[in-house]
């Protein structure tokens, strides 16, 4: 695996990045850390200041969201070693319905003429999610940005005639 990139399923059956709702008065990061926890994150794989990404301002709601994006990297055992960490987590079931691990893969692979990408980007994603995952990746350099163009594409492609139906 060269690279691995988490999500997870929430309760309202969107995709989405771990984390959650940061309380009046508290640290951005140690708020997320919380979050974490109840994901059954270990102390050791927490965030830092450091590994602030960006900021995405979610209007569609009645009071818009602020949406804090971490990145961090992990080694394959570490990465490995959280994804079982999860299925311990208290809201296992409850507010997590599952984690899930990115398809990187843009360009076909076999006969099909596109890879799993664009059907992975047809999903439900909460907010901004997916803008966020594409931006993240490509910026990142884990997917070139042509290859992301020709997922987005098809991933168009796919809905126009997914929608016809």
């Amino acid at each position: 695996m060269e690279h691995a990139v988490m999500m997870q399923l929430r309760f309202d059956g969107t995709l989405g990045f771990p984390g959650g709702y940061v309380n009046y008065h508290e640290n951005i990061t140690k708020g997320l850390n919380r979050e974490l926890e109840e994901i059954a994150l270990k102390q050791r794989n927490f965030f830092s200041d450091r590994d602030y990404y960006g900021t995405w301002i979610h209007s569609y709601m009645s009071t818009p969201l602020v949406d804090h994006f971490y990145v961090k990297e992990f080694t394959e055992d570490e990465f490995k070693k959280i994804e079982m960490q999860t299925l311990k987590a208290q809201d296992w079931g409850g507010e997590t319905m599952g984690i899930i691990r990115v398809p990187l893969d843009c360009l076909p692979l076999t006969d099909k003429p596109y890879g799993p990408m664009p059907h992975f980007l047809l999903h439900n994603f909460v907010g901004n999610a997916r803008e966020q995952l594409v931006k993240t990746i490509v910026e990142k350099q884990l997917v070139n940005v042509e290859d992301m163009q020709h997922a987005w594409a098809k991933m168009i492609e796919l809905k126009h005639r997914r929608d016809k139906t």
